[in-house]
């Protein structure tokens, strides 16, 4: 008899949230699931803590080398693996693990049966209200619609798969679905689950590491944005924004003048150090910052999946330093103010040879040893309601009148400077808009990059920049962006074949997407390659 288990050790509970049960087996319906569980609302509550618990583990590792490994932030460390290096030099195979999409729908399976049983307590339960399946069914519907949403932008079409897996007696072969239609459903699914959610829990804790209505209201502002419905993911990001909820972290600026024979002709700003340490130990060591909208804690007893890939020991992965260091975060521009520097670079995000903001005790403290990987790993935090905002906005200006345009373009340069100044970003000449006179081109790729510094090494590069070189079905020079990546990213003698890869769109797309991990179609035999990789 197949089983589907949901293991949660009551340490990965505690470290999640306040309460919890001990271990939580979801057997298949032909067994004695009614009997064993499925009886109390606080199981239900326990079982939707699994679904949390599921996504510590492969889904969080997934999120991260899909994000990045294709990007140009990243090559390989002290102790390469062949896995990282064939995606790194864009030679990426059916046969390889780094594709293997089972994590997630372990984690769907799990909120599917959540969905399936939840409503059947009530008749068993009393004191189980309507309010509170409601909110279990919100966490359970965001979760899924988060996993699908990593697999539409990671695969296009893959399976739909609604129904909880929990009898023998199913169909475990199902074709894929269209990924716009998949995005169409998570729409639907999230605005139910916004509206069920809850604005806030009794705990902080709970407010970052679980599911609220703001969570759900990012997620589908992020969907909405990859649709390309700017006016809507305006919307949401104006309502996150006016709730007052969250707030970036306040760094101390100081500015100097820069002189020339007793004449000012520019000025830098100099963050105050211990504001800029202050905001890296809350985001990334001690967590659950007033940035944070939703992020997964991790403890002593339950590590950050991905040290074993970026510690000092192992070390499978390093920065990119020639394109971090420099271009991603430029220079200052005045040699007798090198410490007018963006606090998000060297110190916060790397270091030589290390990703800084998940190794580091502090910005100019020593590695944590092995015990101390317990960096959160952040999903939403409130720049990224800032930076989608100012995205929205500056196309809502591409494809408006010059007038409304420039308007569209001032509020779009407003958002976005909310977060360089907090971070103290070094203000080149891409970030010199004249008003009343804005390129939107010219801000649409002055926001790409503020957001290469804003989560750098978060998951997030592979996907800004194919968001950018699809918009519009690829029009115009879009696919430029994805050509500069592969510049920047590949190895000289791979230049080349992954530009000429990335420009080939034919085939549903091409390149940009991952093949199907080999086992999977051998298990499915309703799937088929994606069509780049089946040529």
């Amino acid at each position: 008899m197949k089983k589907y288990s949901v293991i949660l050790f009551s340490f990965i509970a505690l470290s999640l949230l306040s309460s919890c049960s001990d271990w939580l087996n979801l057997k298949p319906e032909d067994g004695v699931i009614r009997e064993e569980f499925w009886k109390t609302k606080e199981q239900v509550n326990s079982a939707v803590i699994g679904c949390y618990a599921s996504l510590l583990n492969g889904p969080t590792e997934r999120m991260f080398l899909w994000g990045e490994l294709r990007a140009d932030m990243l090559e390989n460390g002290n102790f390469p693996t062949h896995n990282y290096s064939e995606v790194i030099d864009g030679e990426i195979s059916a046969s390889n693990p780094v594709v293997s999409w089972a994590s997630l729908y372990t984690t769907i399976n799990n909120c599917n049966t959540v969905l399936k049983f939840a409503p059947t307590v009530q008749a068993i339960d009393g004191t189980f209200t309507d309010k509170q399946l409601k909110q279990y069914e919100a966490e359970a519907l965001t979760l899924r619609a988060m996993m699908y949403f990593y697999l539409v932008r990671s695969f296009r079409d893959v399976p739909l798969v609604l129904e909880a897996s929990v009898s023998d007696d199913q169909k475990f072969s199902i074709p894929k679905t269209d990924g716009s239609a998949i995005l169409d459903t998570l729409v639907r699914d999230l605005k139910i689950a916004a509206a069920n959610a809850p604005i806030a829990y009794s705990s902080k804790a709970d407010n970052k590491n679980r599911i609220t209505s703001w969570t759900a209201k990012t997620l589908l502002a992020d969907i909405y944005l990859w649709q390309e419905k700017y006016a809507e993911c305006n919307a949401l990001c104006n309502e996150i924004i006016g709730s007052g909820k969250f707030s970036l972290i306040p760094v101390e600026r100081k500015k100097n003048y820069i002189l020339n024979g007793g004449t000012i002709i520019d000025s830098v700003y100099i963050a105050n150090e211990s504001d800029a340490d202050n905001m890296f130990v809350q985001s990334y060591v001690t967590g659950n910052s007033i940035e944070s909208i939703f992020e997964l804690p991790y403890t002593t007893l339950k590590n950050n999946t991905f040290y074993s890939i970026l510690g000092p020991t192992s070390n499978n992965l390093k920065p990119k330093l020639d394109i971090v260091d420099g271009q991603i975060f430029p220079e200052p521009t005045y040699t007798t103010h090198s410490e007018a520097t963006d606090i998000r670079g060297s110190g916060c995000s790397y270091r030589i040879g290390l990703l800084w903001k998940y190794v580091g005790t502090s910005r100019t403290g020593s590695p944590r040893i092995s015990s101390e990987y317990t960096a959160p790993w952040i999903i939403y935090k409130y720049s990224d309601v800032l930076l989608m905002n100012a995205e929205a906005l500056n196309q809502m200006g591409l494809m408006s009148s010059d007038v409304e345009a420039q308007n569209d373009y001032a509020n779009s340069i407003y958002y976005m400077n909310l977060v360089r100044d907090a971070r103290n970003a070094v203000n080149t000449s891409d970030y010199k808009f004249i008003p009343g006179n804005v390129d939107g081109k010219s801000l649409e790729k002055a926001i790409l990059d503020e957001r290469a510094r804003e989560f750098s090494y978060e998951g997030k590069r592979w996907y800004d920049v194919l968001r950018y070189a699809k918009r519009g079905n690829y029009k115009g020079d879009n696919i430029q962006y994805l050509v500069k990546l592969a510049i920047s990213s590949a190895s000289p003698q791979k230049q080349t074949s992954l530009i000429a890869k990335y420009r080939d769109t034919r085939a549903v797309y091409g390149s940009h997407y991952w093949p199907i991990y080999s086992s999977e179609l051998n298990y499915n035999k309703l799937l088929k390659q994606n069509e780049f990789y089946a040529q």
